[in-house]
């Protein structure tokens, strides 16, 4: 069995017309895939030079601008509503941040250690931690008078039973 293929009969239209040749169609594909390649990387590397552009400039901006606006968010006035929709008086931020600070500053120890504030943990942690210290050494301490003060007494009661004591 034999197959033959016309190209020519391929590239046809309906009516029998050559649409286009063998030859034009290769190059035609050949230019669409090197130009999609092409494109793909041009598009590629524009995103990436505009991505770092765009980081930079956003960088820039916020160096620039973000002291300010907390400094203006830190001082601006506004009074707080409570839950039930009674305002109180007027304050700003950095008053209520320096009085949280304050009121967490304080040694409360509570009955459980998760009521208890962060200045109150840490204080019974630095306590702690000496306290274990000291405790160590003093045992390190006791240990070698206790074995030094063994040592001299097995020594004087074997020498005793010995007889080699005067």
């Amino acid at each position: 069995m034999k197959i033959e293929i016309d190209l020519d009969d391929i590239f046809r239209d309906e009516d029998g017309t050559p649409e286009e040749s063998l030859e034009s169609s290769i190059r035609r594909q050949v230019l669409e895939r090197l130009s999609g390649d092409l494109r793909k990387r041009l598009f590629q590397q524009m995103d990436s030079q505009l991505s770092d552009i765009m980081q930079k400039l956003v960088s820039e901006a916020a160096k620039k601008h973000i002291p300010d606006l907390i400094e203006d968010i830190l001082n601006v006035e506004y009074r707080p509503v409570d839950r039930y929709g009674s305002s109180s008086a007027p304050t700003t931020f950095r008053a209520e941040i320096i009085k949280a600070i304050g009121e967490n500053m304080k040694y409360q120890p509570k009955q459980y250690q998760g009521e208890e504030n962060a200045f109150t943990r840490a204080v019974r942690s630095v306590v702690e931690l000496k306290t274990n210290a000291i405790k160590d050494e003093i045992t390190k301490q006791v240990d070698v008078n206790f074995k030094t003060d063994a040592i001299k007494f097995a020594v004087e009661k074997l020498s005793e039973r010995l007889g080699l004591k005067k």
